[in-house]
């Protein structure tokens, strides 16, 4: 593959780094507040912390034994699944159609999981998992705009903070795009320091040690 589809690549899988979709989901649940819609942000905020917690899970528990040949689900995609829940949630909190809905999701899980694996640094069974969380926290919150539109309360919001959401979301966006977060790289290494003794781990080398720093695993 050239040089410059790769780079295209990288440069779209970057949007799913933690530096962005923190702060994008804090706007978020900002323009929530700002709109009145105080129910459905609640349980925004407790939808992020189940995809979030879920896949944080995962990985403790994935990676504490290290990696070992020919093994094809070590680090669940969180890359994948913060995308796939953050993009998607955008599409289902701010439009009232369940074709754009569906479409969003199932469109950045896609896309988010093609160029994971391009990149070489996950598997399908990775992607495939990271996907799964992301769509999971997607179809609750799908069911909770659902209860939303059938109230007065999904139906009498200001739009005038939808330009808020918008305008942030570019700054956002630009001002941290490319700025890699080093969690991955010490949630690697509390999972093998830490994790790995209750999961009756063979003792090897590579598995406790500290790990690598790599800015594009995740």
């Amino acid at each position: 593959m050239p040089d410059s589809t790769l780079i295209l690549i990288g440069f779209l899988s970057d949007f799913g780094d933690e530096n962005i979709l923190w702060p994008l989901m804090a706007l978020i649940s900002l323009t929530l507040i700002l709109q009145g819609r105080y129910r459905i942000f609640l349980q925004y905020s407790i939808l992020i912390l189940l995809v979030f917690g879920i896949t944080l899970i995962l990985k403790l528990c994935f990676e504490a034994c290290g990696r070992f040949p020919g093994q094809s689900l070590y680090s669940p995609s969180g890359h994948t699944a913060g995308m796939t829940f953050v993009y998607g949630g955008v599409a289902v909190l701010f439009s009232r159609s369940l074709r754009m809905w569906l479409a969003v999701a199932f469109g950045v899980a896609l896309l988010a999981g093609c160029a994971r694996i391009v990149l070489h640094v996950h598997s399908f069974a990775e992607v495939s998992v990271g996907a799964s969380v992301g769509l999971l926290g997607v179809l609750f919150l799908i069911l909770a705009r659902k209860n939303e539109l059938r109230t007065s309360s999904g139906t009498a919001w200001s739009k005038r903070p939808i330009v808020f959401l918008i305008i942030g979301g570019l700054v956002l966006t630009i001002g941290l795009h490319g700025l890699r977060s080093p969690a991955e790289t010490w949630l690697e290494y509390f999972s093998h320091q830490f994790v790995a003794p209750f999961m009756r781990c063979p003792a090897t080398q590579s598995a406790f040690q500290q790990p690598h720093h790599n800015d594009t695993e995740k």
